[in-house]
């Protein structure tokens, strides 16, 4: 009996796992680990250092539309290579800046490059390659993120505290590209048109044709343009930004450890546990999407991250309750963030136009992002603490699962058919 071939949508999974490793793990999940020695040793504010990190959102608010659409090309590949070699470079390069405006001009490179890289590429791949499976795949390729911050947010502080912040830089953006690109060269298919495929689990839905040949079923779902319309388009939106504007407070926990008497490296271990709690949270929330639905696993999960944060807040100088609301905080918050956001839109708008209307979703998501970062820094300048930026990010929490309530209201029977989550 001949063995069954293994459906090439796993190495797709796989490979998505590696981009999120080395894009969102190595480079986005340790840009917090520079943010005191670069304005200690320069004597840079940190909120005019952290305003290069807005400058990324900024770009990315005009620049995702338009990476949706060529991300839907044939040549989405290419696109996504060089926009991942643009970014590691640009991050290595930061080795070498001696002033905060190169710190801007390179938060301009990181925020064009990333509107293909950060937010589009893993579920894309995901939900062309899946149809069956979709919340395991998704969490299992985007828990790869935590891992590469698990493993490379204690390096990267180890390497600074040891070689420098200028080393740090150049270790982990050379690490993310060569992580990276190799598979997106060789292993990386957007469609499984491609290579003459259907997508995982579609085979069984199949409907034979008069010649005999299998026809794969219509997408359904909404049109960008229908789903401008809707008001779930907007409070989806809103309910993607203001997770992401809660998560951003973890950059600050080395700093916030520090400003209270701790060894910055503990911060870093804060930082590490927060991504390893975002491992096992993807995976589950990935497989609590399949078995309870999308509305239960936010639920729950914004229960569990409200509760995180509250721990490291008034948790005080004991470590291990330090460490696990960190954990607990990555389980919940930080993994609906690119989770339960892609899996939202799949749910309620469909798979027709999933692409573009995820590209719009985060662009909005990055016009209210875009100054958190600074928003936080200068709450620390103001009030020599971080206490109030993590009261603000409890807020954030709390006001996106009122929008996503809003979303789940108004946005049932969007379309006839097709709704799988």
């Amino acid at each position: 009996m001949e063995k069954k071939k293994m459906h090439y949508a796993w190495w797709i999974l796989a490979s998505g796992g590696v981009i999120a490793f080395g894009v969102l793990g190595i480079i986005y999940q340790c840009l917090g680990i520079f943010f005191t020695p670069v304005c200690e040793e320069l004597g840079i504010p940190r909120g005019s250092f952290s305003f290069h990190v807005s400058l990324i959102w900024i770009v990315m608010i005009f620049a995702l539309p338009v990476a949706g659409r060529q991300m839907s090309k044939k040549n989405a590949k290419q696109y996504l290579f060089f926009s991942v070699a643009i970014l590691c470079g640009t991050f290595a390069a930061m080795s070498r800046f001696t002033n905060v405006y190169h710190w801007y001009a390179g938060g301009v490179l990181m925020g064009l490059s990333s509107s293909v890289c950060l937010y589009l590429p893993v579920p894309m791949l995901i939900n062309n390659w899946f149809k069956k499976k979709v919340g395991m795949a998704m969490g299992i390729a985007l828990a790869m993120s935590g891992v590469g911050g698990a493993i490379f947010n204690p390096l990267g502080a180890w390497i600074i505290k040891n070689y420098g912040w200028r080393n740090g830089y150049l270790a982990l953006g050379l690490s993310a590209a060569v992580i990276t690109l190799p598979v997106i060269l060789f292993v990386v298919r957007f469609k499984p048109a491609e290579m003459g495929l259907k997508r995982y689990g579609e085979e069984e839905d199949t409907a034979p044709s008069q010649g005999g040949a299998s026809v794969s079923p219509e997408l359904t779902g909404l049109t960008t343009g229908e789903a401008f319309g809707k008001v779930a388009f907007y409070s989806t939106v809103l309910f993607s930004a203001l997770l992401t504007m809660c998560v951003s407070v973890s950059s600050f926990f080395p700093s916030y450890v520090a400003s209270i008497g701790l060894d910055p490296v503990t911060g870093g271990f804060m930082l590490s546990a927060v991504a390893i709690g975002a491992i096992f949270g993807k995976i589950s929330l990935g497989n609590m999407n399949d078995k309870l639905g999308v509305g239960k696993t936010i639920t729950i999960a914004s229960a569990l991250g409200a509760g995180g944060l509250a721990a490291v807040l008034f948790g005080g100088t004991a470590i291990p309750l330090l460490y696990g609301g960190s954990f607990l905080f990555g389980f919940s918050a930080f993994a609906m963030v690119t989770v339960q956001v892609p899996m939202v839109v799949r749910h309620f708008f469909g798979q027709k136009g999933y692409g573009s209307i995820y590209s719009f979703v985060q662009s909005g998501t990055t016009l209210c992002q875009a100054f958190v970062m600074t928003l936080y820094g200068v709450i620390y300048d103001r009030t020599q603490s971080h206490v109030n930026s993590i009261v603000a990010s409890i807020a954030f929490l709390a006001v996106a699962y009122l929008m996503y309530l809003v979303t789940s209201a108004t946005g049932k029977n969007l379309f006839e058919k097709g709704k799988s989550a």
